[in-house]
Formats: structure tokens, sequence, C-alpha cells
């Protein structure tokens, strides 16, 4: 583990060790009986547990299952310092996350991890980043992401056809391909800003192209253009599921 990384570890003990005793002096203030000390006491607790539970439960079958497919070594696992410390930070993240896509993410890192570290492959460096990305990210990002390593594709999987546009942007193409997210317009261009300054997308142009190179969609090219750069696409590679 790097000199990085166990500074980071240990500021999240002690941020865990904060909202421990902030935990402790709210419920020594708050008087039992209360709606406020039930809601602590009965509902976010209980639900911060099932959480973890769910994405351990889940996390334990599939390795089962690639245990019982003599795809992985569980006992070496069990012993490397790596994996470790890649399950535990995902545990930790998923515990406090409830939307789907960023569980499953947290999730599939883990087990795709398993893959590189039982071939003796360095991963951890990756992996640590990932899910600290995943932490960070929304939905929003992840499916603008996956349409843009292959817009074609995306277009294809929801009936659209660009063929009667000359050209279009980015935010254009993904409006078209999910018009019901619309509203979010603003958002979305935020979030492909924070796709770029991560490394992940060619282009930090999302509405206006100065450069007709980068344009998402012209006709006389005849399809849609990937817009994800190798970190971007090692990254989606990274969160998808593999059976």
């Amino acid at each position: 583990m790097s000199k990085l990384d166990k500074i980071r570890d240990k500021r999240e003990i002690a941020q865990s060790e904060a909202w421990d005793k902030t935990a402790k002096i709210i419920s020594g203030l708050v008087p039992s009986g209360t709606a406020a000390y039930e809601l602590l006491t009965t509902i976010v607790a209980p639900l911060h547990e099932k959480k973890r539970q769910e994405f351990i439960n889940d996390l334990a079958h599939r390795i089962y299952k690639l245990e019982s497919a003599g795809k992985i070594d569980i006992q070496q696992l069990a012993e490397s310092e790596e994996f470790n410390t890649i399950i535990t930070k995902a545990i930790l993240l998923a515990q406090q996350n409830h939307q789907k896509e960023k569980t499953e993410a947290f999730r599939n890192i883990v087990l795709n991890s398993i893959e590189w570290l039982s071939n003796g492959e360095p991963i951890f460096d990756w992996s640590h980043k990932f899910l600290m990305v995943v932490d960070e990210i929304s939905p929003l990002h992840i499916l603008l992401l996956e349409t843009f390593q292959n817009p074609e594709k995306a277009a294809r999987e929801q009936n659209v056809n660009f063929d009667e546009m000359v050209s279009a942007s980015n935010k254009e193409v993904f409006f078209k391909i999910y018009p019901d997210l619309k509203d979010r317009s603003a958002l979305a261009n935020q979030c492909w800003k924070e796709l770029y300054s991560y490394g992940f997308v060619v282009t930090d142009e999302f509405e206006d192209f100065r450069n007709i190179e980068v344009m998402a969609y012209m006709h006389n090219h005849g399809k849609l253009i990937s817009h994800t750069t190798d970190f971007g696409n090692k990254f989606l590679r990274m969160i998808e599921e593999r059976e």
C-alpha cells in the first residue's frame, strides 16, 4: 500500500470514529421515544446495515460461483492484501449508496479485480481509483459514458435514427436517444465536463462545438462517433458485469 493510500485510510478511520462519536452525542441529547430518536435508531441504522448485508450476500454468492467453476482460489485471494483492501473499500462505499447503478459498479469492480489478481496481475491502483470515482459520480455520468462509448449501439437499442440530421452535438445526440431526460440538460452538461476532467471523454464540449472534427454526428460520415478515451473504456470494463 502506498503512503498516499495509508494517509487516506487513516483519514477514513478518523472520519468514521468522528461520526461514531457524533452519533453517540446525538443519541445522548435526543430523548428516547421522540420522533428524531426513533428515526435514528429504527430506520437509519437498520437501512444502513440492510444495504451492507445485501451487498455482501450478492458478492459472496458470485465469488462462490467463480470458486465452484474453478476460476479462482478463494484461499489465495483471502491472503491478498490488495484484495482485502479492495473488497473492504467496496463494502464501505456500497452501504452508503442507495442507487442500484452505483452498488452494481462497486460489486463489478471487485469481481473484475479478482480476475486480474488471480492471474497475478497488478490491479490495485486501478481498482482503488475507480471505486473512488464511482463514489463521486452519479448514474447519469455512467449513462453518458456508456452512451458515447458506442452511440450507434445506444441509438439502435432505443430505435432512434439520425439519418435526417446533417450534424449534431453530443447534447443533441444524447437527448434524441433519451428524450425523457431533457429536463436534466444543465446537469448532463456538468456531468460531461466532470467526465472530461477524469480523462474519460476526448472533449469537454457537450453543447457547442468550435471544432467540426469533434461533432458527435455528421451525415456525410454516415455514423455516430465514439467519444470515450482508453481510460474511459478501461473504467467501463471495470464496472461492467461479466458472466
